[in-house]
C-alpha cells in the first residue's frame, strides 16, 4: 500500500468512526425515520451502464460556487476521473451510490456534523473515481468547518493524485496550521513536500520548524529528518 492509499484508508477510517458515533447519539436535527429507511434493493438484472451513472443526490439549499480550495495558479487537471477502488464491481459501485444517497438525505436536514457527513459523501465519490464530485463535497466540507484539517487533508491526496501539486501542498499545509495538535497532519505535509517538492529545502525545513513547535521530536519526525537529510 502506497502512502497515498495510506493517507486516504486513514481518512476514510476516520470518517467512520465519526459518522458511527453521530448517528448514535441523541440529536434533534435529524428525523429518525429519514435515518432508519432502507434503500429499495438493487435489482440484479440492472446493467453495468445504470450502475455507472452518476448519482443525483437530493437538493440541497443553494451554496455558494467559489470553492474554498481552488486551483493554484499553473496546475491543470487533465482529467477528473481516476480508477476508484470499486472500479469494475458493479455490486459494490451500487452501495457506493446507495451510501451517498443515504448521507445526501441526512445532509438536506442537518444543523450540525454537515462537515463529516459531507467529507462522508466525498469518501464515496472516491471509491467511484469521481473526483469532481469528491472536490465538491470537500468543498462543502470546509464551508462548513473551516478549521478542521480532515477536509484540506482530503483534498490534498486528491489534488496530489491528479497532479495538482500546487493545490495540494496548499491543503496539506493547511490542514497541519488549522489542528497544529495532530501529529498525522505534519507527517503527511512533510511527506509530500519531500516527495513532490524535494529540491524545495527552505519549504521543507520550515515545516519540520512548524512540526517541531507543535508536536515535539516524536521519533516519526527525527525519522523524516533523517531521511531528508539522507536524500
Amino acid at each position: 500500500m502506497n502512502r497515498m492509499q495510506i493517507f486516504a484508508a486513514v481518512g476514510v477510517f476516520l470518517v467512520l468512526v465519526v459518522i458511527g458515533a453521530w448517528q448514535f447519539s441523541p440529536r434533534t436535527a435529524v428525523s429518525p425515520s429519514v435515518e432508519e429507511q432502507s434503500q429499495p434493493p438493487i435489482s440484479e438484472t440492472n446493467n453495468a451502464a445504470s450502475l455507472d451513472a452518476k448519482v443525483i443526490p437530493p437538493k440541497t439549499a443553494s451554496r455558494p460556487t467559489q470553492h474554498p480550495l481552488p486551483l493554484s495558479g499553473g496546475d491543470i487537471v487533465a482529467s477528473w476521473d481516476f480508477k476508484g477502488a470499486y472500479a469494475g464491481n458493479p455490486e459494490l459501485t451500487a452501495k457506493a451510490q446507495s451510501e451517498i444517497l443515504r448521507l445526501s438525505e441526512l445532509l438536506v436536514t442537518a444543523t450540525s456534523s454537515e462537515m463529516i457527513l459531507s467529507v462522508g459523501v466525498a469518501n464515496q465519490y472516491e471509491l467511484l473515481g469521481d473526483g469532481k464530485k469528491q472536490y465538491e463535497y470537500l468543498g462543502r466540507a470546509i464551508r462548513a468547518e473551516e478549521m478542521n484539517g480532515l477536509p484540506w487533508h482530503n483534498i490534498g491526496v486528491l489534488m496530489e493524485k491528479l497532479g495538482a501539486y500546487k493545490t495540494a501542498r496548499t491543503a496539506y499545509e493547511k490542514s497541519a496550521f488549522v489542528q497544529p495538535e495532530m501529529k498525522f497532519y505534519h507527517y503527511a505535509y512533510i511527506e509530500f513536500l519531500m516527495t513532490r517538492m524535494g529540491d524545495d529545502t527552505e519549504i521543507i525545513e520550515k515545516a519540520f520548524a512548524f512540526a517541531e513547535k507543535n508536536i515535539g521530536q516524536t521519533p516519526y519526525l527525527i525519522q523524516l529528518r533523517a531521511d531528508w537529510e539522507k536524500s
